[in-house]
């Protein structure tokens, strides 16, 4: 659903529970829009114009129906047929909001067919039976033709057959494919002007600092800075840093492949960049998403991540700085990529299995490690927990452990651990306490 983030009231959004928001939002609807509803039919039946010089004319405005209808009939004219009406919009909302459709890769993709979108749109339409009874029970309730909804079914079906329930499906079907397809397609198109006109103005995830206990030069880190317009490609030789500013500017004038590499090998090499290559794969993205509407980009930097995390244990065992540049990069861009306003689920057990293994004892005794495991729990750790709780669990037992068992542990380790323990018990926030305790040797 537009605008919708499962992820605002701290748990995971089930299938069904997507598909009863979408029915009920379809319900809500219906119940506010049914007096237009009655009303435009009104305008349809009408022979005569719709125009005050026709003196035969019974109705020629909107809010002159709206007296009228009110006057002769009570307000509950404006939801004659109302139930064959929810009928319809309960199914449409449900179809239309399922996750096959609103929260899948479909919907996800940029370069996704403007067809399937059609189609998707359709789907609500068939069996079509709601609406020709809303059509039809509507107008003819008020001739009295019908007695209840149950009588106008029967005398339908017995007097014209079942054949009568799906009346009117082609020109149903052919009008809803324009219609699905100018709406998605200004959809975008306002969605990426909207984005363009007002820019994000960064990630609210706050700061982390290091602890007084020693400072760590690998524990200063702005996690969520205010958006920038310039990255530090500076340690890129010249022909790299025009590539990826060419990238950033005009994506189809550049092999989007090897960007993605020179990306990812180069945060492999540099724990700075590292830090901020997700927000420029993000730029990247975007950028190709509107000049293109494609995903080059994307797949290329997902499949190189892919392969590194498969040779995850070999990276550690060549570079250690190389192993921790690598978390630190993948927590970045999960951090940063999006589908649907949500995490990419590709990449939620990616990540938990890199911290995993950052919380073994061999990795926990050394701080270089320690550090990031905690730097990216502070940064992703509440996003994480909410797209599987029960690994994250297991994380902190893990974590515990470590703490309560500090064989070979350092005395800074031993206060990372507990800092990140307090701060996931205090819901992912920093208490004026526990702030005061490990953040009382740096400057505001």
């Amino acid at each position: 659903m537009v605008g919708y983030d499962p992820r605002a009231d701290g748990r995971n959004v089930s299938n069904l529970e997507v598909a009863v928001a979408g029915s009920v939002s379809g319900l809500v609807t219906r119940v506010l829009i049914s007096p237009l509803d009655v009303i435009k039919i009104r305008f349809q039946l009408q022979i005569e114009r719709l125009s005050r010089s026709d003196p035969n004319a019974k109705y020629h405005g909107i809010l002159q129906a709206g007296r009228q209808i009110l006057q002769e009939e009570g307000p509950t004219a404006f939801w004659k047929g109302h139930i064959p009406a929810q009928l319809l919009s309960i199914g449409y909302g449900a179809v239309q909001c399922s996750p096959s459709w609103c929260t899948g890769p479909a919907c996800a993709m940029p370069e996704t067919s403007p067809c399937i979108l059609c189609v998707a749109a359709c789907l609500p339409v068939w069996p079509p039976s709601p609406y020709i009874l809303w059509t039809c029970y509507a107008p003819a309730l008020q001739r009295r033709v019908y007695k209840t909804l149950r009588n106008a079914v029967v005398t339908m079906y017995r007097t014209e057959g079942p054949l009568v329930f799906y009346k009117g499906l082609n020109p149903t079907l052919i009008a809803i494919f324009p219609y699905a397809g100018f709406q998605f397609s200004f959809y975008s198109s306002l969605k990426h002007a909207y984005e363009w006109a007002m820019p994000a103005e960064g990630k609210k995830n706050g700061a982390v600092i290091s602890p007084n206990l020693g400072k760590s030069c690998c524990s200063c880190m702005a996690m969520g800075e205010p958006r920038r317009e310039e990255y530090k490609i500076q340690s890129f030789d010249a022909a790299t840093q025009q590539l990826l500013k060419t990238a950033l500017k005009d994506p189809g004038a550049v092999d989007l492949e090897k960007v993605a590499n020179v990306i990812v090998d180069h945060s492999l090499q540099d724990c700075v960049f590292s830090k901020e290559a997700g927000r420029m794969c993000y730029a990247i993205i975007q950028a190709e998403s509107k000049q293109a509407g494609q995903s080059v980009f994307r797949r290329g930097l997902l499949n190189r991540l892919q392969q590194e995390y498969q040779a995850r244990e070999q990276l550690r065992a060549r570079s250690l700085q190389g192993w921790v540049c690598y978390v630190t990069f993948i927590c970045n861009i999960f951090d940063y990529l999006r589908v649907n306003n949500m995490p990419m689920m590709a990449l939620v057990n990616p990540v938990y299995d890199c911290l995993f293994r950052l919380a073994q004892p061999d990795s926990l005794s050394k701080e270089e490690e320690v550090d990031c495991l905690v730097l990216q729990l502070h940064r992703v750790g509440e996003q994480l927990e909410k797209m599987n709780g029960q690994r994250m669990d297991e994380l902190f037992v893990l974590i515990r452990d470590g703490f309560l068992l500090p064989a070979g542990l350092s005395s800074l380790a031993q206060l990372l651990l507990l800092e990140i323990i307090e701060f996931r018990a205090a819901g992912w926030k920093t208490t004026p306490a526990a702030h005061k305790y490990y953040y009382s040797e740096v400057s505001d």
